[in-house]
C-alpha cells in the first residue's frame, strides 16, 4: 500500500511537484529527519533572535528555515474538542497549505504551533528542540487581520517596526537597507510613501496591505513563518501574485512557511508543496499537495480533470458526516506508519507538552565548518527586548503623533474649536463687573472646564478597542513596552492638544473681559492640567469596557453626573450625598478658575437688592456710594473648602490613579489573548 503521508515513499518532487522547486530535504529517513532538525544545515549563521539580518549579509548568511514538528497535538477549549491527535512536518523551503472548512481547527492549530494557545496534550518542535518563549522569537506569524495605523505611510510603518524590532546596534542606515530589500522582493517599492489606509481613509490596496504586514514580520529574518490566510479579501489574481512571492522567498532563502488557505485557485493550490487537509479538528490527509488527487481516486472519490482539486475536496469532507469519516479513516491508515504524521497511540497522546516556565535562554545554531557540520545546540542568554526603552519611546511617540495629527487637527477640529469658542465669547461678551453677573461669570468659566473635559474624553474613548490589537501584535503589554507606550501617548499628544486649548480659551477668556493676565495664563495651566486628567479617565474607560456600546452608556452617565455635581448648577447636597461631589473631577477645577477669577474686593459692584451681609451694610450707612462685594462672599456663595493649590494637586493625584489603574488594567487583565 503506498503511502500518501511521507515523502521518501514518493516519487521526487520534480516529477509531481512545481518544476524548479525539488527539494532533497523530502527523501531523508527518519533518522536523518532527526539529525537535521537538529543541525538544519545552517552555514555558519547565529540565530540570534533578539538581532535582525545586517545590511551587509551576503545571501548565503541569511538565517535559514528550522523544521517544524509537532505531534498528537489535542486542543480543547471550554469542555469542546477543538484539536485531535493533530501531526506534521515542514522543512525548510517548503511551504504547508493548512486547509479545511470553516471551523475545522486551522487558525488554533496556528495558535498552538506559534505558542499563542498552549495544548492539551502533544509536542510541538523547531528545528529539533521543544517549542520555548526564546525559539519562538525565531518564528513570526502574520494574522488574517491587517493591522495597521492607517495615517502612516508604508516607510513609516516599516522603520517604525525595524526600530522596535531591531537592536539598537543595528544603525539606521542598515535598518533603511534592510525595508528597501524586503520591499523590493515583495514587490512595494512603488508605495513607500503612500499611507496604509483603512475602510475610512484611501490608501494602498489590500494586496498591499498585505504585503506590507508580511514584510514587517520579516524584519527579524525569522527562520519560520506561518500565516492565517493571507489571500483573504484578495482577488484571484492579486492572491496568485502573494502566493508566488512567498513560494520564491522560501525557496530562495530556505525558509519554512506554512499558510492556512481558504479555497485557492488550482494555480495557487499547485503552489504549495505540502498540504494538511483538516476536518473537524482532525487530519483528513497530509502529504504532497501534488498527490491530494489521488489519495481522493483510491477512496473511491475521483475528481474530474477540469475541476480544482481544492474545491473538491472541501466538498468532500462536507458532503456528510458518513463522507468525513471514511476520508479521515482513510488518513489515519497510512500514519499508523508515517513518519512524519504519525497517529499515535492513546498513551502517546497524553503527554503534554514542556513548560515554558522558566526558560530564560535562546538556541543559536552555528556551523564549526563551511558545511555547517557538527552544528551543534547551545542555550544562552538573551535579552527580553530587543530595542531599548530610550528607542521604543521615541519611536512610539514619533509613529503616534504621525497617527494623531491628522485628526486631532484636521478641518472639522478646527472649526469646532472656533465656533465653541467665538460663540460662547459672544453671548458673554464682555460680561459687567457687576453682582448680579457673578452666576454669568462663572457660566463662563464652568463652560471653559466642562468642554476641556468632555472633548478629550470622548476622543480618547476609542483609543484602547482600536489599538488593542496592535498592543498584542507588538507584545506591548509586557511592563518594558507598556511603560514606553503611555509615556509615548502623553507626549506625543500633548504638542496636538495645546493649540487649540491655546486658541480656544485665549478667544473665549477676552471676548468675556474675564480676570486679567494673569488669571488667564493661570486659567490656562489648570484647564490643561484638567484636560490631561480627562484624557486618562477616558483611557481608562476604553480599556476597561472593551464594546463601544458600553463605553458610550457608562462614559454619557458619568459626564451627566459630572455636570450635575460640578458645582455650578447645585451647591449644597444633602449630607448623605455630599461624597459624590468629590467624584467630579470638574468640581476641582472650577473651584480653582473661581478663585482666580474672584479675587478683588472693589471690582463687583454690589447689586441695588443685594443678598451680600456686606452690601446690605454699606447701602444702610452710605446710600449714595458705591459699594462692592467682597471676593470672599463670592467664593462663599459655591462653597469652596480647598485652596487653589489644593485642588490642583486634587487633580494630579486623579490623573496620576487613572494612568496606574489603566496600566494596571493593561499589564494584569488585557493581556494578549484575554
Amino acid at each position: 500500500m503506498s503511502s500518501y503521508q511521507d515523502s521518501d515513499s514518493l516519487p521526487p518532487r520534480s516529477e509531481v511537484g512545481l518544476a524548479g522547486f525539488s527539494n532533497p530535504g523530502l527523501e531523508l529517513g527518519e533518522g536523518e529527519y532527526e539529525r537535521a532538525g537538529v543541525e538544519d544545515k545552517i552555514e555558519g549563521f547565529h540565530l540570534d533572535s533578539t538581532r535582525g539580518a545586517s545590511a551587509g549579509q551576503a545571501e548565503s548568511q541569511k538565517r535559514r528555515g528550522l523544521a517544524v514538528r509537532f505531534r498528537g497535538v489535542e486542543v480543547e477549549i471550554q469542555g469542546r474538542q477543538i484539536l485531535r491527535d493533530v501531526a506534521g512536518t515542514v522543512l525548510p523551503g517548503e511551504l504547508l497549505a493548512l486547509m479545511g472548512p470553516s471551523g475545522s481547527g486551522k487558525t488554533t492549530l496556528l495558535s498552538v504551533l506559534t505558542g499563542r494557545i498552549q495544548a492539551k496534550s502533544g509536542q510541538v518542535t523547531l528545528g529539533g528542540r521543544p517549542l520555548t518563549k526564546n525559539l519562538r522569537r525565531m518564528l513570526c506569524y502574520v494574522m488574517q487581520q491587517d493591522i495597521f495605523f492607517p495615517n502612516l505611510t508604508v516607510k513609516d510603518t516599516l522603520m517604525c517596526q525595524a526600530h522596535l524590532r531591531l537592536p539598537d546596534s543595528v544603525t539606521f542606515a542598515e535598518k533603511e537597507k534592510i525595508i528597501s530589500v524586503l520591499v523590493e522582493e515583495l514587490g512595494i517599492k512603488k508605495c513607500l510613501n503612500t499611507i496604509v489606509g483603512n475602510d475610512f481613509v484611501r490608501g494602498v490596496s489590500g494586496g498591499e496591505r498585505k504585503r506590507v504586514n508580511i514584510a514587517c514580520e520579516l524584519l527579524t529574518d525569522p527562520s519560520v513563518m506561518l500565516l492565517d490566510e493571507p489571500t483573504s479579501g484578495l482577488d484571484s489574481s492579486t492572491s496568485h501574485s502573494l502566493i508566488a512571492t512567498l513560494k520564491h522567498y522560501a525557496v530562495k532563502h530556505q525558509k519554512t512557511i506554512i499558510s492556512s488557505i481558504h479555497q485557492p485557485s488550482s494555480l495557487i493550490f499547485h503552489m504549495f508543496d505540502k498540504l494538511l487537509l483538516m476536518s473537524d479538528g482532525e487530519v483528513a490527509y497530509y502529504g504532497q499537495a501534488s498527490r491530494i488527487v489521488d489519495f481522493f481516486a483510491d477512496l473511491g472519490m475521483p475528481c474530474t480533470a477540469h475541476e480544482n482539486p481544492a474545491d473538491y475536496m472541501l466538498d468532500k469532507v462536507k458532503e456528510s458526516p458518513e463522507v468525513r469519516q471514511d476520508i479521515v479513516d482513510y488518513s489515519n491508515k497510512f500514519r499508523i506508519s508515517s513518519v512524519e504524521c504519525p497517529l499515535l497511540s492513546k498513551d502517546e497522546t497524553d503527554t503534554h507538552l514542556q513548560s515554558m516556565a522558566g526558560e530564560l535562554s535562546e538556541v543559536k545554531i552555528a556551523g564549526t565548518d563551511g558545511e555547517g557540520a557538527g552544528a551543534e545546540l547551545e542555550e544562552v542568554e538573551s535579552p527580553q527586548w530587543a530595542s531599548s526603552f530610550w528607542m521604543q519611546l521615541r519611536t512610539l511617540t514619533a509613529r503616534n503623533f504621525k497617527q494623531q495629527r491628522p485628526q486631532i487637527l484636521s478641518l472639522i477640529n478646527v472649526i469646532k474649536t472656533l465656533v465653541t469658542s467665538i460663540i460662547p465669547g459672544l453671548i458673554w461678551f464682555q460680561v459687567p463687573r457687576e453682582e448680579d453677573q457673578v452666576k454669568a461669570r462663572a457660566g463662563m468659566l464652568f463652560h471653559l472646564v466642562l468642554y476641556w473635559f468632555i472633548t478629550p474624553i470622548f476622543r480618547t474613548l476609542p483609543s484602547y478597542p482600536v489599538e488593542r490589537p496592535i498592543i498584542n501584535k507588538e507584545r506591548l503589554a509586557g511592563s518594558y513596552r507598556l511603560s514606553a507606550y503611555f509615556l509615548a501617548k502623553v507626549l506625543s499628544e500633548l504638542p496636538l492638544a495645546i493649540p487649540q486649548l491655546l486658541v480656544h480659551i485665549t478667544i473665549s477668556f477676552w471676548l468675556a473681559g474675564l480676570n486679567g493676565a494673569g488669571a488667564y495664563f493661570a486659567d490656562m495651566g489648570i484647564i490643561a492640567l484638567s484636560t490631561f486628567t480627562a484624557e486618562a479617565l477616558g483611557l481608562l474607560i476604553s480599556v476597561v469596557f472593551l464594546r463601544m456600546d458600553q463605553t458610550m452608556a457608562f462614559s454619557t452617565s458619568l459626564i451627566v453626573l459630572t455636570v450635575l455635581l460640578g458645582g455650578f448648577y447645585i451647591q449644597k447636597l444633602p449630607f448623605w450625598l455630599v461624597w459624590l461631589r468629590y467624584l467630579a473631577i470638574i468640581l476641582f477645577s472650577f473651584h480653582a478658575t473661581l478663585q482666580l477669577e474672584f479675587t478683588d474686593d472693589t471690582s463687583f459692584r454690589c447689586a441695588i437688592q443685594s443678598f451680600s451681609p456686606h452690601c446690605a451694610a454699606a447701602h444702610l450707612n452710605n446710600p449714595n456710594e458705591t459699594a462692592y462685594i467682597p471676593a470672599q462672599e463670592i467664593l462663599d456663595q459655591f462653597i469652596i473648602p480647598l485652596p487653589v493649590w489644593g485642588n490642583i494637586l486634587v487633580l494630579v493625584l486623579y490623573m496620576l490613579a487613572f494612568r496606574v489603574a489603566t496600566y494596571l488594567v493593561l499589564r494584569f487583565v488585557r493581556t494578549p489573548g484575554k
